[in-house]
């Protein structure tokens, strides 16, 4: 683009004194109007790159709205997760001391005494009663049962016990969050920004996972309880098989000292019979043949017959 700024300068400076001929005139008039004509167009041009300055701001600020503002967001359902992974920790970890304890030296027994299974069982309780009959007359008799001998089932109740609590709180708590989670669908829905979206995804995928956990938890319980069961139960039968051989064991020790005391005896009968005989019988009979001797000598030997 040429601009003949400084030419029109002149030529208005010259003043009226000079005289224009007709072709200076012409070219005057050319240059003007290519003046007017570049300036309309830089005017055009300008405006079309202001307008594209103004299409791009507004693309802009339509993107900045449509990612949102992430500091601005503020979520109910966070406090809600933050104290429910607290509280999970921290209760997984009481019970986990409680039942080393309960299991290590807490079982007595009495676990088993009371308890109706829903009512659907008759309870066992601490007590036992019967009927006796004094003098012909008949009376109840109440004695207290014996709790070491329930001590296995004891802990095994103890461990259902648990497990049925546990098993109620982690319904209570896959409720709230199921709660919070149809709420967070709810505003997924009628988000329109992206960094709300982002937010509340985020914070759905974290509940998600407590839940999974707190499931997870009751399946970890079961486990629990059933290798303690099949552990009990193994310890039962060595403690059976023990008992058993305990007794097999006494049983032989006595049939062996038995013998020994058998076998003793009659060595010591025999020789003290064979040596009392034996000399009681050479003397006798040494003493009456010395003195028939005396007497008659060589009788005994039968000559002449």
């Amino acid at each position: 683009m040429k601009l003949h700024l400084p030419i029109l300068w002149m030529l208005a400076t010259a003043g009226p004194a000079l005289a224009q001929s007709p072709v200076q005139e012409v070219i005057d008039n050319v240059l003007i109007q290519n003046v007017n004509t570049n300036t309309q167009n830089i005017l055009s041009m300008l405006q079309q790159q202001l307008e594209e300055a103004q299409k791009q701001s507004q693309s802009l600020n339509d993107q900045l709205t449509r990612m949102g503002d992430p500091s601005a967001i503020t979520l109910p359902a966070l406090e809600l997760i933050k104290q429910d992974i607290a509280m999970s920790a921290e209760k997984a970890l009481a019970t986990a001391d409680e039942r080393k304890l309960r299991l290590a030296g807490g079982t007595s027994g009495t676990e088993v005494f009371g308890d109706t299974t829903f009512g659907l069982m008759n309870a066992v309780n601490p007590t036992y009663t019967f009927q006796v009959t004094e003098n012909k007359e008949k009376k109840d008799v109440t004695v207290d049962r014996d709790p070491s001998l329930y001590k296995l089932q004891g802990a095994l109740m103890g461990d259902l016990n648990d497990f049925a609590t546990k098993s109620e709180e982690a319904d209570q708590r896959i409720a709230a969050l199921e709660e919070q989670r149809l709420t967070l669908l709810d505003q997924i829905n009628s988000a329109t920004d992206l960094a709300t979206i982002i937010k509340f995804q985020t914070s759905l995928s974290v509940i998600d996972s407590q839940i999974t956990s707190a499931r997870d938890d009751l399946t970890k319980t079961k486990q629990d309880y059933e290798v303690l069961k099949e552990k009990l139960t193994l310890q039962g039968q060595v403690e059976s098989r023990a008992r058993a051989e305990g007794k097999s064991l006494e049983r032989k020790y006595r049939q062996d000292t038995a013998k020994a005391k058998a076998a003793g005896g009659g060595a010591s009968g025999g020789s003290t019979g064979g040596s009392t005989g034996g000399s009681t019988g050479g003397s006798t009979g040494g003493s009456t043949g010395g003195a028939s001797g005396s007497t008659k000598p060589f009788s005994n030997l039968g000559w002449g017959k």
